[in-house]
């Protein structure tokens, strides 16, 4: 019995009795819904168990894999796999057994790979086909992981009597709240650390022990850090992973798995602790990639061969801690940064500062963390009036610095970043040259020089890349990976240095070439890992107040210098844009709901201490300067000062720690530079309207009442507020002040009211627009009167636009600037945002004061000292330099949907850095073509221009849709870079597609072009051309625009299908609408789609102006709308052709596609066309007869769909993304139509003729459909016991067949073999649809799957779909031809339809067709050959036959079957359907072997159907007659008389028969002879077509069905010993397969194992009984020791196979019962010893006791009648002599 274990699940197989090599050929599935990589870690475990054994060693042998390995394949399976089985608990026990498998890992949109049937186990190669290298034998090992120490642990409990402690002053140390333990996870083995309570940096000093089977196949090993808790369930602290693959190597040079000893970093959740649940957490669980810091363990991984471990875990030895101790020295090492711009900044209430971190160094939110100066300032974000928030850096960058210390990977590192500088290197070129192969007017040769020079520079990368690694040594303390690793990589690189030298040196093609290069990319990338990197990530993270917003990860190694440029990280000193986002969601769902981060332009240097000062020379230009930083705080009591003050009066910007000016110390190597000086916070400076030219400003009408009275009338009762309640008050003088009404409120300078002032209704308020609440100033307002309410307001609103008088802009500019110069801020309460203007309602203030210091010795900290803690800031003067960005949108194609009506009214925001500007929008379309320059002036942007133009700033384009009600939706985005121009003779940009992104998904392209032009004095492009009115936009200027040629697009236009519902009402009258590069066409509607649903006149041909260069290629738009009545049109359904480049067609060119293409019954062809040599009859194979053509997918993959005259366009319809596949998308129905595109003459040469002139009549037509369903191919199972019983059901149209009476009980490659004929109406019927239920009795049927077929399509098409075209024509036999038309007919309707003329025959072997003359001799010759076969993937092989067939038919027919055969028509086929439930969208459930044909009524007549009905078994005998045996094993030695002896029988069956049966004992055989003259008679249903035994039978006593099995006829007999008291014993057992057996011998004397067929001996002579129909002679039985065959017997046996009707006429009955006949059996002729001696106690005495003892027995017989002599004598001689002494004593 099989037992599969798989994530807990546990599925079973069905028990084969007595067998060693038993034969399943069943299916189990395992369905999960979870995260990929979850899945992905799953051990499956394949155990076979004895099912007899009850005990704990049921256990044959089993195998271990983690699902990931299955799905690393290329094709996610295994196929058809031997697995070799052993016994983990038994490490010197060996192999026990193999068993073969097949094993697909399917996802949504897998295809299934099919397993090939296998009938039989014979001559099957196992050490050929193993999943694991030949000759590699499985070994028994142990893994031994060693856990040091972990560091810089995250608090995992809540610390309330730590709060209490300290409030207390109880106690002097603090607990750390963290109980680690680490858990270790490899192919099922676990281990566990013990758990350290109270500590963040654990120290465990433990060593597990794994016992594992080398080599595994498994790949990763797990580590999970958890944190034990008492009383709930423990939590995961992180998760992190070791791929055997980085860690091991195979082959020649290979080498077992070792690591370490070595950190690896764990990440997971934001590491500030929360009593809350953490809604990160399944970051820590490994799943996705986490976002933070969580600690490091060191661990070490050994493997060792030989034995498994005799503990499971032990502490570390003394010795291997003091090895891993050198391993532990850390190095300094800095980290810069220096922050150019963050823009897109998310929305936040409280100020925002960036944090920089490596490892928990930098993180300012940890307490245990030391503080640096890692976090910019807090600065709040500022709306730049279009659609970003930034911070308002202006010309002073921040700067942080980091200090660390780490271990010294320098050398690990160097060698990575020198490998990935080459691999760029020949990636880039590589990628260069297929970028430049895409474009129409390409030269090969120079592509291929090219690419040459990019190998040649290669070669050149690869020869300093191997001087490095033999010249640089390993650092001083290094491990066994660090040698390994280095080694590895010279060899590999060695190799790739002579092969690419060769491939130099050898003339290919530029596809070999590219083929060669990617090759090499491939193996270089497998050197690009680096395991041992124990220097944690860089972490970005955007914090406001004390949240962290949004993040982003930077690999160390990236960042690191170098003082060899080549060994330097590829963004060390560089700029680089990166975009923060929001911790990773667990489900995709969640994505829309997360909002954004920001995108931050950034420098990052990190490094050994020692060479910091290269970071000067890295950094942007400007003056490093360092400001000591203290902020002044006052609150208003009365008036301002620090009466009532919460927080210090000097203190930092949080107002935690008191800093008062005094307070600073100059840290070492640094001076003061000037005094203090206000410098304020430039957010302040920016209002809430800046940037904007129109505003809406806002007042509150508020009202006051005494309880139980009625509100004012009077409305100078009411009083004027803010929306904050603070009254609208004029100071007139120090000493009065006067409150303001709404008429008294000025428009702020510079700007003017539009309009008057309105009551804002569009809220939660009354019909007057009045709100209530208890107090004023509250919240709490609702549009609902009570009682209780004594106050209410209502919103005022009006609008004011911006003036551009030059003196009102001064006046206010001066204003702010006397407000800046004083510096203060106010806010409501100190821990309130602040903001620039003061209110009545502000409690509190403060301002920024700033003083410089300047270095004396570099390389000291600019650190002060404050209670204990570590305070800085440092920033950056920076110079800057002008330019101008042009971006030049054109269109864009295919976007998402976001109306309901599945159009969009796109526009673009473009982002760079904090300058933002806006595109039109482009109303209801998903295709927008724009047409737009966008230029934005006076950029400033810091640094050197050539650094500039090596990393640009990120461009960020974000697609939105506008809607006339609410907030715009988000379309998608674009991140793309300019081109960087320095003057105009430098190369202009071009436009290119770039993708949409919509959160995990792309939505369309956008076909633009960006350039960056340094606007300092050189002279500027000219302005680009202005659109005309009313728009007035800048179009894209000529140069960078398409160039335009007249183009013809014609537009076949058939008709419409499956229209769902619009407006609850059905789609009857539709008319399509086509818009393609600003033209719009129609077509007329149709009258009733009930009825017809084809267009009446289908093509539509209109002429525009397109792009020359296809790759700029406009999409064709197809609406379908609705005619409706009073003149109503409404839009049903979209379709959005990409681009029309695919539809690009030479004039008056055809466009077909390519493609491959008695006595016998239909099946015999099957197999025979399948390639199933077992079940196919050789006479039909050596007569020559026709092949189908199998195809392994549907007929429409291999014929391109059938869209050579029309295809399906799926259309939409609502709000979402436009996926055929998605089952749960806006697909509304089907547009059926063709599309062509041809350029136009521009020199005045005729116009070319129309391609769609010939089509056929959109009229409806009647036919018949006949739909053939041969088979099911792994069908998903439905039962509780892995089966099904499916059952076929055919729908088309209003027509239903359900077949649900003949269901096929318990079988997932059901064999179906039926023809269902259904009359059809084309274009009515135009879907065939092919469900496969399964049957139950007690519920709802279940549906395994559905398939539907575009029946439509098959008739229109030119490859002729109707009746596959067959390789020969035959007048009759059982390849007679079969289709409604003959071939000539078929020849002449074909040249018809492809504009070629009619045939013109000379004779009747010779033809003209489209200019070329054909006769049959080319093809058959002089009639000695006949046509070519096709095999199952379409290729061709000649048959030969010695003489014309006499089946053929007539000489023209088959000369017309040969030109048709030469058109590429629709093949005599069957194909392959897979079968999809919408329940698993995506997931293959099975497949059909079938295929439809399709007769129209009109003309001929249809054909008879082909008769595929299955096979049916026929009634065998199996007659055995037991003679004898000999040599028999002597099992038992004779209690009585020490002979060795056995009570021989014999028994026997039929494999996959219950029944058993055997012979009468032969008892004490003393020289292994038995007789026995006994029958076994077997009856059997046998298919000889196939050559298989068919079993039917219940597979349980609850089935209610019984189940059909094909197994090979497999005879097992075997020899026993009979025991009367205990179970008896084996002797030996003999199989014989009934169509492969061995011969027999003649005499025992020669008969021997060797007789029989094993692995290795294809020289055995083997019969086929059922040819034979009797053999007579002795067959060797043996055991099986260890693959070692050890003769135990000989077995004299007649073998006799019957039929029914034989039988009934030659009867015999079983053992020697009657009718005791053919041949008679008489009772044995055995020894007189051969008894039972419990049964024969008389036979007992004679032939044993007498026979062995008869010496013994007479000596004891005469010693007892001495005895008894002597007894008698001595008991009678006393009296007898005193009587004789008496009488002579005394006288007579």
């Amino acid at each position: 019995m099989l037992k599969v274990v798989c994530g807990g699940d546990i599925k079973e197989s069905a028990i084969k009795k007595g067998s060693n090599n038993p034969y399943w050929d069943q299916m189990l599935y395992f369905h999960f819904k979870d995260h990929p990589q979850a899945v992905f870690d799953k051990v499956l475990e394949i155990k076979v168990l004895n099912a007899k054994v009850v005990m704990k060693d049921a256990l044959i042998g089993s195998f271990k894999m983690d699902v990931g390995t299955v799905y690393d394949e290329p094709e996610h399976c295994f196929i058809h796999k031997w697995l070799l089985l052993t016994d983990p608990n038994d490490p010197s026990a060996g192999a026990k057994g193999y068993l073969k498998v097949s094993i697909n890992v399917i996802g949504p949109g897998d295809d299934p790979k099919p397993s090939p049937s296998t009938s039989s186990q014979e001559n099957v190669d196992i050490e050929s086909n193993l999943l694991r290298p030949s000759g590699v034998s499985l070994q028994a090992g142990s893994m031994v992981v060693r856990i040091f120490r972990a560091e810089d642990m995250p608090q995992m409990d809540p610390g309330y009597f730590e709060g209490v402690k300290k409030f207390l002053h109880v106690g002097t140390v603090q607990k750390e709240l963290v109980d680690p333990y680490c858990t270790v996870n490899f192919a099922g083995h676990t281990g566990k650390t013990p758990v350290i309570w109270n500590e963040q940096d654990p120290i465990w000093n433990h060593q597990l022990n794994l016992g594992i089977r080398f080599p595994s196949m498994c790949e990763r090993i797990r580590f999970q850090i958890k944190d034990k808790d008492k009383l709930g369930a423990d939590d995961y602290i992180g998760t992190c992973f070791l791929n055997l693959s980085e860690i091991s190597a195979s082959g020649e040079d290979g080498y077992l798995p070792t690591f370490g000893p070595c950190f690896i970093n764990v990440y997971g959740s934001p590491r500030e602790f929360s009593d809350l649940p953490d809604k990160y957490d399944h970051l820590n669980k490994g799943l996705i990639p986490g976002v933070s810091y969580r600690g490091r363990v060191m661990v070490e991984v050994d493997v060792t061969l030989g034995e498994l471990p005799a503990t499971k875990q032990e502490p570390i030895k003394t010795s291997d801690l003091e090895r891993a101790t050198s391993f532990l020295r850390r190095w300094n090492y800095k980290l810069y940064a220096a922050l150019d711009s963050a823009t897109a900044v998310q929305p936040v209430d409280a100020a925002v500062e960036f944090e920089i971190s490596i490892g928990n160094y930098g993180n300012k939110l940890d307490t245990n963390a030391p503080p640096q100066a890692s976090t910019t300032q807090p600065t709040n974000p500022v709306y730049d009036g279009n659609a970003f928030y930034f911070l308002p850096w202006m010309d002073t960058k921040p700067c942080v610095v980091v200090d660390s210390m780490w271990e010294d990977c320098t050398y690990r590192i160097e060698a990575l970043n020198m490998l990935l500088f080459t691999l760029d290197r020949l990636e880039g070129g590589l990628n260069h040259v297929k970028l430049l192969a895409r474009e129409d007017d390409v030269i090969i040769d120079n592509l291929k020089q090219l690419l040459c020079h990019t190998l040649s520079d290669f070669i050149e990368d690869l020869v300093k890349d191997i001087r490095w690694l033999d010249e640089t040594p390993l650092p001083q303390y290094f491990n066994k990976l660090d040698k390994f690793t280095k080694d590895r990589r010279t060899h590999e690189l060695i190799y790739l240095l002579g092969e690419t030298n060769q491939v130099l040196t050898t003339d290919i093609s530029l596809e070999e070439l590219i083929g060669e290069t990617e090759d090499y990319v491939a193996r270089l990338c497998l050197q690009t890992t680096e395991p041992q990197n124990a220097i944690p990530d860089v972490v970005i993270w955007m914090i406001s107040g004390n949240k962290r917003i949004a993040s982003c990860r930077i690999p160390a190694s990236s960042l690191m210098f170098s003082e060899t440029s080549r060994c330097r990280g590829k963004m060390c000193g560089k700029f680089q844009t990166i975009f923060l986002t929001p911790p990773g969601v667990e489900k995709l769902e969640d994505l829309e709901d997360q909002k954004g981060g920001a995108q931050v332009r950034l420098l990052l240097w990190l490094g050994l201490e020692q060479f910091q000062s290269e970071w000067a020379k890295e950094a942007m230009g400007g003056n490093v300067a360092v400001y000591a930083e203290t902020y002044e705080n006052q609150a208003c009591f009365v008036k301002w000062g620090t009466t009532g003050l919460t927080r210090p009066d000097w203190s930092d910007a949080k107002g935690k720690v008191k800093q008062p000016k005094e307070a600073f110390v100059v840290p070492d190597g640094w001076k003061w530079d000037g005094d203090w000086f206000i410098n304020p916070e430039l957010s302040i400076a920016f209002e809430a309207d800046e940037g904007l030219n129109e505003w809406q400003e806002d007042i509150y009408e508020n009202q006051i009442r005494a309880p139980f009275s009625s509100w004012p009338n009077d409305p100078t009762k009411s009083y004027w507020s803010d929306v904050r309640g603070d009254k609208l008050i004029a100071q007139e003088n120090e000493k009065e002040a006067k409150e303001l009404t709404r008429d008294d409120i000025q428009p702020p300078e510079g700007w003017r009211w539009v309009g008057n002032w309105q009551v804002d209704k569009n809220r939660a308020c009354d019909k007057e627009g009045w709100e209530y609440s208890i107090e004023p100033g509250s919240s709490g307002y609702t549009p609902i009167e009570r009682n209780v309410h004594l106050c209410r307001h209502r919103r005022w609103v009006i609008t004011r636009l911006r003036l551009t008088d030059p003196k009102a802009l001064e006046k206010k500019m001066e204003k702010r600037k006397k407000a800046i110069e004083e510096g203060w801020e106010y806010a409501r309460l100190a821990n309130l945002p602040y903001h620039l203007t003061e209110h009545s309602l502000d409690l509190a203030r403060r301002r920024r004061w700033h003083r410089k210091m300047v270095a004396m010795n570099e390389g000291k900290p600019a650190v002060f000292y404050f209670e204990g803690e570590k305070k800085a800031s440092t920033c950056e003067k920076c110079y800057h330099h002008k330019y101008q960005l042009r971006a030049y949108l054109y269109q864009a194609r295919d976007m998402y949907s976001a109306d309901k009506t599945g159009l969009s009214d796109p526009y673009c925001v473009l982002g760079f850095g904090r300058y933002s500007a806006r595109s039109r929008v482009v109303k209801e379309s998903v295709c927008p073509t724009w047409d737009q320059t966008i230029l934005i002036d006076q950029i400033k942007l810091f640094g050197d221009p050539t650094t500039i133009r090596e990393s640009p700033p990120k461009i960020l384009l974000n697609f939105f849709d506008k809607d006339t009600i609410g907030k715009a939706g988000f379309i998608g985005k674009v991140v793309c870079e300019p081109v960087v121009r320095f003057s105009t003779k430098d190369p202009a940009p071009r436009l290119d597609w770039y993708p949409i992104d919509r959160y995990t998904k792309t939505e369309g392209e956008c076909l633009a072009a960006f350039e960056l032009l340094l606007d300092e004095g050189g002279d500027l492009p000219f302005q680009p051309p202005t659109a005309p009115p009313p728009d007035r936009h800048f179009i894209v200027p000529s140069g960078i625009r398409p160039i335009l040629q007249k183009t013809r697009i014609e537009v076949l236009c058939w008709g419409v299908r499956d229209m769902k519902r619009f407006q609850l009402l059905p789609v009857e009258s539709p008319y399509v609408e086509l818009e393609c590069g600003g033209t719009v066409v129609q077509t007329k509607h149709i009258q009733k789609v009930s009825r017809n649903p084809n267009f009446p006149d289908p093509v539509v041909t209109f002429d525009v102006l397109l792009p020359k260069e296809q790759l700029h290629a406009p999409p064709l738009n197809i609406h379908i709308v609705e005619k409706r009545a009073f003149g109503r049109a409404s839009m049903v359904g979209t379709h959005i052709i990409k681009s029309v480049k695919a539809f690009f067609v030479e004039p008056n060119a055809a466009d077909p596609d390519a493609s491959k293409g008695s006595g016998f019954d239909w099946w015999t062809k099957y197999y025979y066309s399948i390639g199933d040599d077992q079940r196919t009859l050789e006479e039909y194979v050596n007569q020559g007869h026709d092949r189908m053509v199998v195809y392994s997918h549907e007929l429409e993959e291999a014929f391109n769909n059938f869209t050579d005259l029309v295809q399906n366009f799926p259309l939409f319809r609502g709000k979402g993304s436009r996926d055929p596949n998605d089952p749960e998308g806006q697909v509304v129905g089907l547009f059926k139509g063709s599309v062509k595109v041809y350029p136009l003459p521009d020199d005045g040469s005729p116009m070319p003729d129309r391609i769609f002139s010939h089509i056929p009549s959109s009229a409806p037509v009647e036919c018949v459909a006949r739909v053939y369903i041969v088979k099911g191919i792994a069908l998903q199972p439905q039962d509780p016991d892995g089966k099904s019983d499916p059952y076929i059901k055919i729908k088309i149209g209003k027509n239903t067949i359900n077949d649900k009476e003949n269901f096929i009980a318990n079988n997932l490659d059901p064999l179906f073999g039926k023809m269902f004929e259904i009359p059809i109406t084309l274009p009515t019927d135009h879907t065939l649809t092919v469900t496969v239920m399964d049957y139950d009795y007690t519920s709802a049927d279940d549906l395994i799957g559905t398939t539907s077929i575009d029946l439509e399509n098959r008739y229109l098409s030119y490859h002729r779909a109707l009746c596959g075209i067959p390789q020969s024509y035959y007048k009759q036999g059982s390849n007679k031809w079969r289709d409604s038309a003959l071939p000539k007919e078929i020849l002449k309707e074909y040249c018809l339809s492809m504009n070629l003329g009619e045939p013109q025959w000379k004779s009747s072997t010779d033809v003209v067709v489209d200019r070329t003359i054909y006769t049959l001799e080319q093809f058959e010759g002089d009639n000695s050959e006949r046509a070519p076969h096709l095999d199952t993937d379409g290729s061709t092989e000649e048959g030969k036959k010695s003489r014309v067939h006499p089946d053929l038919g007539a000489d023209d027919q088959r000369l017309a079957l040969h030109i048709l055969r030469e058109r590429k028509l629709v093949p005599e086929h069957i194909e392959t359907r897979t079968l999809y439930n919408p329940l698993q969208p995506g997931i293959s459930q099975g497949k059909l072997h079938m295929w439809v044909d399709i007769f129209p009524k009109t003309g001929a007549n249809i054909p008879p159907p082909i008769d595929i009905s299955p096979r049916k078994p026929e009634k065998y005998y199996l007659r055995i007659v037991v003679w004898n045996t000999k040599d028999v094993l002597l099992d038992e030695v004779s209690v009585a008389t020490g002979e060795a002896m056995s009570d021989i029988y014999v028994k026997g069956w039929l494999r996959g028969q219950d029944e058993t049966q055997k012979t009468d004992t032969h008892f004490r055989s003393l020289d292994g002879e038995g007789n026995f003259n006994w029958r076994f008679v077997y009856k059997f249903d046998y298919l000889a077509a196939e050559k298989v035994v068919v079993i039917k039978k219940k597979e349980h006593f609850y089935s209610l069905d019984k189940s059909e099995t094909h197994l090979p006829p497999v005879l097992t007999m075997q020899v026993w010993d009979n025991d009367l008291f205990s179970p008896d014993d084996f002797i030996g057992t003999l199989d014989l397969n009934l169509l492969a057996m061995a011969e027999p011998a003649r005499d025992a004397s020669v008969c021997s194992v060797d007789q029989l067929p094993e692995l290795g001996k294809p020289d055995v002579k083997l019969v086929n009984l059922f040819e034979q129909k009797r053999l007579k002679g002795w067959w060797p039985v043996f055991t099986e020791e260890e693959g070692v065959r050890e003769l135990t017997g000989k077995l004299e046996l007649e073998m006799e196979v019957v039929t029914e009707e034989e039988h009934n006429l030659k009867p015999a009955g079983k053992a020697r019962d009657e009718p005791n006949l053919n041949p008679k059996l008489d009772p044995p002729n055995r020894p007189a010893t051969s008894f039972l001696w419990f049964t024969s106690p008389w036979k007992t005495f004679k032939h044993i006791i007498w026979k062995h003892y008869k010496m013994w027995i007479i000596g004891a017989v005469l010693v007892l009648f001495l005895v008894i002599f002597i007894v008698i004598f001595i008991y009678t001689a006393p009296s007898t002599i005193m009587q004789t002494i008496v009488q002579g004593i005394l006288p007579g």
